[in-house]
This record gives C-alpha cells, sequence and structure tokens, in this order.
C-alpha cells in the first residue's frame, strides 16, 4: 500500500519538511494539515537575512551547521536560477556594525564573502562603530517564498486539510508518520513545556535608495532591503505572548534605525508587523517519538523550535526530517513483510 504522512502546519517549516518528503520518497500520498497558510504564519513576517548564530537558536552546533548549510545550498540552487525574483531570494552585500569585537559567525564559512572591516571602512559609515564586518549573504522573503513552495507541494500532487488541533486525536485520518512543524502549538498538542515565545517587531518602508544592509549593536536593529520594501527591526521579548501592536516598540525602532541610516526618516510605512517566534531551550527538536493517536502508536517527527532561525534552517531541518520519515516508512515495511512470512 501507498504510505500516507502528514505534515502538521504550513510555514516555512512545514512546507520545507513536506516538500522534502516529496523528493526523497516518490509518489508518496502527503497531507498538510493546518489552518494558517502564506500571509497567516509567523514565517511571513521573517525578515528574511540569511544569518544565525548559536546564542540565539540554541541548539548543538554541529548540526546548526548540517542544517544551516543544506539551507544556504538551497537558496542559492533558486537565486541562480530563473525562479528567482518569483521566489523573493536575491544576494545582497551589507555591513554589520558593534562597539566591540565579536567572534566571526560559523555561517561565514559558507557566505558568499566575509571580511574584517578595516578603520577607515568603519569611520566611512555611520554611526561611531569601533569593529564590523562586511558580508555578502542572502535574503529570503516569505512573502514570495511560501507561495512558491507551496506551488512546488502541490504540482507534486500535494494535499491541503484546513483544520485546527486542538488535540492530537482530532486528526481525522490515518498516517504512516506523522511531521510536527507546529511550533508553539507543540506546547498544548505535545506537551513540550521547554518551547517559549520570542515576541519580535518589525516595520516595512518604502526606501528604494537602500541598497545595503546594515545590522548594528546588539543584532537586534536592522535594516534589510528587498524587493518591494525595507525591513526595519526589530525586538527580541521571550516569554511575551500578546500579538497586540504597540506604537512605543515601533517608535523605538524607527528611532534605532534613523540612527543608523539618517535618510530612512523620509521613508513612507506600508505595514508593522508583530509575530511570535517558537524559541526552545533544549535547542531545536528534530527526533521521532512514537505516541498513541486514537489508539493506534504513529511515528511523529518533531521539526520545531526554531526560534528567529526558521528561514535559515527550515531547508537543512526539512532533509533531516524527510530522512527520518524515511527511515520510519522502511521499518513500517520491513515489519510488514516479516509478518507475512
Amino acid at each position: 500500500m501507498e504510505s500516507r504522512v502528514c505534515v502538521l502546519g504550513a510555514g516555512v517549516i512545514g512546507l520545507s519538511a513536506a516538500v522534502n518528503v516529496q523528493l526523497l520518497i516518490p509518489g508518496v500520498d502527503i497531507t498538510i494539515l493546518a489552518d494558517e497558510f502564506e500571509a497567516e504564519t509567523t514565517s511571513d513576517g521573517a525578515a528574511g537575512h540569511f544569518g544565525i548564530t548559536k546564542e540565539r537558536t540554541n541548539s548543538d552546533i554541529n548540526n546548526l551547521i548540517r542544517w544551516a548549510r543544506d539551507s544556504f545550498e538551497w537558496y542559492h540552487r533558486i537565486c541562480i536560477s530563473e525562479d528567482a525574483n518569483i521566489a523573493g531570494i536575491h544576494r545582497f552585500h551589507g555591513y554589520q556594525l558593534w562597539r566591540s569585537a565579536k567572534p566571526t559567525p560559523f555561517h561565514s564559512k559558507f557566505d558568499y564573502a566575509y571580511r574584517k572591516l578595516s578603520v577607515r571602512e568603519l569611520k566611512q559609515l555611520p554611526g561611531n562603530h569601533t569593529y564590523g564586518w562586511a558580508s555578502e549573504t542572502l535574503m529570503v522573503e516569505c512573502r514570495r517564498y511560501l507561495p512558491w513552495l507551496m506551488n512546488k507541494f502541490r504540482e507534486k500532487g500535494g494535499k491541503i486539510v484546513c483544520q485546527r488541533l486542538r488535540n492530537i486525536n482530532e486528526i481525522e485520518q490515518f498516517y504512516d508518520v506523522i511531521v510536527n512543524c507546529t511550533g508553539l502549538r507543540s506546547r498544548n498538542l505535545f506537551q513540550d513545556k521547554e518551547i517559549v515565545p520570542v515576541r519580535g517587531h518589525t516595520i516595512r518602508v518604502k526606501a528604494p535608495w537602500i541598497k545595503s544592509f546594515y545590522i548594528a549593536d546588539d543584532g537586534d536593529t536592522y535594516i534589510y532591503p528587498g524587493q518591494d520594501n525595507v525591513v526595519l527591526g526589530g525586538t527580541r521579548q521571550r516569554g511575551e505572548e500578546r500579538l497586540e501592536k504597540d506604537q512605543r516598540y515601533y517608535d523605538d525602532i524607527m528611532r534605532r534605525c534613523c540612527n543608523l541610516v539618517p535618510s530612512l526618516k523620509h521613508a513612507e510605512i506600508e505595514r508593522t508587523w508583530v509575530g511570535l517566534r517558537p524559541w526552545r531551550s533544549g535547542g531545536v527538536r528534530l527526533e521521532v517519538e512514537t505516541i498513541p493517536v486514537r489508539g493506534r502508536p504513529v511515528p511523529v517527527v518533531h521539526n520545531y523550535g526554531h526560534g528567529s532561525d526558521g528561514v535559515c534552517l527550515s531547508w537543512g531541518c526539512g532533509v533531516h526530517a524527510a530522512c527520518l520519515v524515511k527511515q520510519q516508512l522502511n521499518q513500517q515495511n520491513a515489519h510488514q513483510k516479516l509478518s507475512k512470512l
């Protein structure tokens, strides 16, 4: 019989896992079950800059390198393809500016370019920073990337079920493997008490004269030029669950970003955003757990807890999750063959 797989969640983590399962297991019967899609997801509000730190994501460094490298290579292939603008992926250059020396991040090993700024260069850049890097990396705009990835999923026969789960037993169909990409909802669906929201705010402005990205000080002040607008940020409020927009935070973001690039004072604001990132104290959870679903044991491949690095890690984690799905299906098939002997 054809193997049946269900992916819970349709953000960048869920879509990446689903497409990877299709690529690794041709002919698989796969369904994405979610109640929020594309613009409704947290992923849609992501800034999209490919930059990741171990301190922010809190996971095993070897896994982070593996997942980030696989993701970068995937995005690079799209970036040099005819789908680059449709998928919202482009290559861009910019600066990370600090008051004191910082260790070089591990992703510098596979970015396009990464180097320390000279004293002369620092004096020519805004602010009064004494240390910094110039880098060239990728921008992934989820407003385009999520619909593009969903089209890939549908073209390969993927199915969609729109349903909000309050309990895992509300899944109506039987599946051989479930892939859990529900982020913060894993607290209730799978009783994970380690996952915590980290609230973030961003502003999108019209500023076509901004050609380079800027990251300053603690990393929470950033300016990222995209295809249609420029993302200004941000905040990182761990444990805060409210989604109401508070003008104080947007005023503070504008103040910080205008201090960095004064011409932003004249930029027209297009929209503001607030969202909750799924950060996990024990690190990204990417493993198999067998749980009862409607009275039957079902392997669940967990893939959540990426914090603010979901875009950077999504494809690499999707590759890893798909391998775990295939492993579970192979074990089930082997068991069925033995039981028939």
